[in-house]
Order: structure tokens, then sequence, then C-alpha cells
């Protein structure tokens, strides 16, 4: 501990949670000093990420641990001190990139501008660290809606689009934005409704903007402030739930016509989707799977063809079968393994020489995500469906298992 004067005489618990957080203050102004001190491209996560400092780890861990208790008023006070290192006092606050608004040709003046946004960002960045820990607390102490909504409004807020700005801290406004949806992703598992209709109501008010370049990246900006949710496998009302937030989203998946979206929009269900394929079981026969998964899949199978989707679009298309009742998923995936197979297969009445050629004008990228694909619906082929008859079976793995084979043979230079 630091030389931390606290009143002895205040109860016991009051006397733990100050000693904490006052220890917590001085330890996050020496790591604000550190990160102050390198150099401006130096990314904050490399000296201000978990795993970096032990001792500090340790004491987030704590304030987690007593939260359980006092979280209302822990997370009262760690807005006071989010308010006061960033100098500001009411609600209003939100975060500015102070560069783009001086003067370009004041080189000095921007160098400090980007040295005192370093310092906002590293604020953020503590904050964030802390928010995710006491967060998880929430099933044990429930703390008011107002906190819940200021925790929302702060995080929505780092997910907006910043137009024209690009300086030295633009890799660490990405790191914020990313923490701040890790800390929506913990808010939602105990505070689902309250995120849902925050998004929702984010994502419809940017919908009824006229459609240009910024609005684009706001919305996919907004989207990926969703990649840390996860569906709650249990009790089957939570997972009910998050497939019907899954379906709203869907339809929007099925109506927006720019490819960028639709392209955020299949990375976030594959985000969500692959915990749910590695966990799910009986759940597949539950409607609102159900209806997700054929709500998407035809539509999504045919953009698939087209090369400008297939990158971003394969994944899904695993996704959906892996999450899939064993009828839809034995009915539809040997279509989906050929396509994976062309992306991977050579002509064999070619020599060796033409076949490594003809590997090497395939898509490099193209190829790993075939072969990522292939990998996942082999395991649910195998472990959930539990195969077909002998002959069938082995007919599909042997011919998966020649060409990716052969593929991981030349990626390492043995062919």
């Amino acid at each position: 501990m630091s030389n931390i004067t606290i009143d002895p005489d205040v109860k016991p618990g009051e006397y733990v949670i100050k000693s904490l957080f006052a220890e917590f203050a001085v330890q996050a102004e020496k790591k604000i000093e550190v990160v102050m001190a390198e150099p401006l491209e130096k990314l904050l996560s490399r000296s201000l990420q978990r795993g970096e400092d032990l001792q500090f780890d340790q004491l987030i861990s704590s304030m987690s641990s007593v939260a359980e208790h006092c979280l209302p008023s822990l997370l009262r006070t760690l807005f006071d001190w989010y308010k006061r290192q960033n100098g500001t006092e009411d609600e209003s606050y939100e975060y500015r990139p102070r560069s783009s608004t001086k003067s370009k040709g004041d080189e000095q003046q921007r160098e400090r501008d980007y040295l005192l946004e370093r310092r906002d960002l590293a604020v953020d960045f503590i904050f964030c660290l802390v928010l995710v820990e006491v967060l998880k607390q929430i099933p044990v102490h429930p703390v008011p809606d107002p906190i819940v909504q200021e925790v929302l409004n702060l995080a929505f807020k780092h997910f907006k689009h910043k137009e024209g700005y690009s300086g030295t801290n633009t890799g660490n406004v990405h790191i914020i934005a990313d923490l701040y949806a890790e800390v929506i992703g913990v808010l939602a598992q105990s505070k689902f409704q309250a995120v849902r209709k925050k998004f929702v109501t984010e994502l419809k008010e940017l919908r009824q903007k006229e459609q240009s370049p910024h609005v684009v990246q706001s919305i996919i900006s907004l989207i990926m402030g969703m990649k840390f949710f996860r569906v709650k496998m249990y009790p089957v009302e939570e997972f009910e739930a998050s497939f019907q937030f899954m379906q709203e989203c869907a339809q929007y998946f099925l109506e927006v016509k720019d490819k960028d979206i639709k392209h955020a929009l299949a990375g976030l269900f594959v985000e969500i989707l692959i915990p749910v394929a590695a966990a799910v079981k009986n759940e597949v026969n539950v409607p609102c799977l159900k209806n997700f998964v054929e709500m998407l899949y035809q539509n999504t199978f045919e953009l698939s063809s087209r090369k400008k989707h297939s990158l971003a679009l394969y994944p899904l298309i695993t996704c959906l079968l892996c999450v899939s009742q064993k009828t839809f998923f034995l009915q539809n995936w040997h279509i989906f393994l050929q396509n994976c197979l062309s992306h991977l297969k050579m002509p064999s009445n070619n020599s060796i020489r033409k076949q490594i050629e003809t590997l090497q004008n395939k898509d490099p990228k193209m190829s790993r995500v075939a072969l990522e694909s292939l990998y996942r619906l082999l395991w649910v082929y195998v472990i959930r469906i539990k195969c077909e008859s002998n002959t069938v079976t082995q007919s599909y793995i042997s011919s998966i298992q020649s060409l990716t084979d052969y593929y991981h043979y030349f990626q390492a230079g043995e062919v």
C-alpha cells in the first residue's frame, strides 16, 4: 500500500473500500505518468493491458471482490474519479479528439494536443479495466437503473465514428472502443434488455439519417460495439430473448444494401454464434434459434457465391450450419462442403508442379477461411450429428482429409 491515510474510526467495510480505492487512484496516476512519458506512437495496450502489472491486476481483482457488498457506491466513486480526470463534473462529458479542433499549422500545439489526448485515452483504458471486473457483481448486488444508463451512455458515445479524425492516437481510439465493447458484453449478461434497447435506439436513429460514408461508418462502429455480447444458454427465457434480438439484427442484415454494413453484421453474428456452436445441444430445437438459422441461411448461401462476399460470409454460413438442427445440417452441409473444398482442390491429372502453381494462385485468405469452415463442420458432423452410414461418412472424411493434408504440407513448405 502507498502512504495513504484513512480515518481508522470508520466502519471496517468502509475502511477497506476507501483504502482500496485510494490505492487505485495512486497507482492509476503512476501508470498514467508512465504512458505519458512514452513515445506517442506506442499503443497504450502495451503498457496498460492485463498481465503487464500483476500488482495492479490484483488491486482491480480486490475491487471486484468488495464490489459484491457495495457495487453502487463503488461505481459512483469510480465515475467521480473518471470525471475529475477528464476535468468535467457534469454528465455531458464525452471523448472528443482534441487535435481535430486545433490549427493544423501549429505543430507544437498539435503535439501538446496529442499528448493530452493520450492521457484522456489512458484514463479511459484504466476505467474500462475496472468496469469490466466490478460489473460482474451485478447479479449478486443489483445497481439502480440510472447508474446502468450512465455506463451505457458513456460506452455508446465511444462507439460513435469520429468523422475526419486521423492522428497519432488513432490506434488507441480503436483500442478504447474495443474495451468499452467488452464493458457492454459484461453488462449485457445481467442487463441485457437495457443494452438491447440502447443498441436498437442508436441504430434506428442512424438508419433514419440520409446515407453517407460517415453514417455507414457510424453504423459499423455501433455494430462492432456489440461484439462481446454472448448468448446465455440458460435459463431458456434468456436464450430466447438473445435470439429474438439476433432475429432483429438478421432482419436488418437481409434489408441492408451496403456491402460493408452487411459484412460487419456477418462478423458480429460469427462472434456471437461460435461460443453457441461449441455448447449447443437440445437448444437447436428451440424455435427462435431454428427460425434465425432458416431466416438467414438461404440468402447468405446465395450471396457467398459472389467473390466480394465470400470471405465475409463463409464463416457465417458455417456457424449457421453448426447451430442448426440435424435434419437441416444433413440437407445442406454437403453442398457447402463442396464449395469449401473448391478453394483447396487441384485437378488430379496435373503434375505436382502444376498443382502447386494452382494452389499458389488461389486466394490464401479464402483458402484459410475454407479450411477453418471444414474443420468446424467436420467437428459438428462427427461429434454432434454422430455421422451417417459408414460408407457416406468415410466418403466425406476421405475427400476432406486428402485436400487438407495437401494444403498443410504446402503451407509448411514440404511440397
